[in-house]
C-alpha cells in the first residue's frame, strides 16, 4: 500500500512540475515565424548581431523598449530574425544579483533546469519547453565587469 501511494504521490508531482512549465510563442507581442515586416513598423534600428555580420540573419533593438524582463533591468534586449522571421531575443545584464534573479524566473516560468555547465569561466544554463528554448550564460571573472545573457529562441526555427 506504501508503494502504491509513493508511486502516485510521485506521479502526481511530476505531472504537476511538467503542467507549471509555461511555453512561449514568442516575445512581447512578436510571434515565433512573424515576418521581419512587423519589427520594421515598429521604431526599431538594426544592429549588429553579437557574433558579427551573419548570412541571412537580421539584429533589431526597439528605441522604447522597457528593459525590465524577469525582476531586472536589463542592458539591452534584442530581436533576431533569421531569413526574415523572428526566432529569438537576446537579453544582455551585467551583475550576479541580476543572473540569479533571472535564474529563479526562468525556473518559475519554464520549469527545472536541464542542462548546466561551467566552461571557461562562463556558467550555462539552459530550460526546455515544446516551443521554446531559453539558455542563460553568465561570465564569471572578466576585468571589466561581469555580464551575461539570455537567449530566448524558437525551436520550430532553429533548423530550418
Amino acid at each position: 500500500m506504501k508503494l502504491i501511494t509513493v508511486f502516485l504521490l510521485s506521479l502526481i508531482l511530476a505531472v504537476a512540475v511538467s503542467a507549471s512549465a509555461a511555453d512561449m510563442s514568442g516575445f512581447r507581442g512578436f510571434l515565433w515565424g512573424a515576418d521581419v515586416e512587423s519589427m520594421r513598423e515598429e521604431d526599431s534600428k538594426l544592429v549588429e548581431g553579437r557574433m558579427g555580420v551573419m548570412p541571412g540573419v537580421k539584429a533589431f533593438q526597439r528605441s522604447e523598449e522597457d528593459l525590465g524582463y524577469g525582476g531586472i533591468k536589463a542592458d539591452s534586449i534584442t530581436y533576431t530574425y533569421y531569413k526574415e522571421k523572428f526566432t529569438g531575443v537576446v537579453i544582455d545584464f551585467h551583475g550576479f544579483d541580476n543572473y540569479e534573479k533571472l535564474l529563479i524566473h526562468c525556473k518559475k516560468m519554464f520549469g527545472p533546469v536541464t542542462g548546466a555547465a561551467v566552461l571557461r569561466l562562463e556558467q550555462y544554463t539552459s530550460f526546455d519547453t515544446k516551443n521554446t528554448g531559453v539558455m542563460l550564460l553568465y561570465q564569471l571573472s572578466q576585468q571589466s565587469g561581469n555580464f551575461g545573457k539570455l537567449y530566448l529562441y524558437s525551436k520550430e526555427f532553429l533548423n530550418k
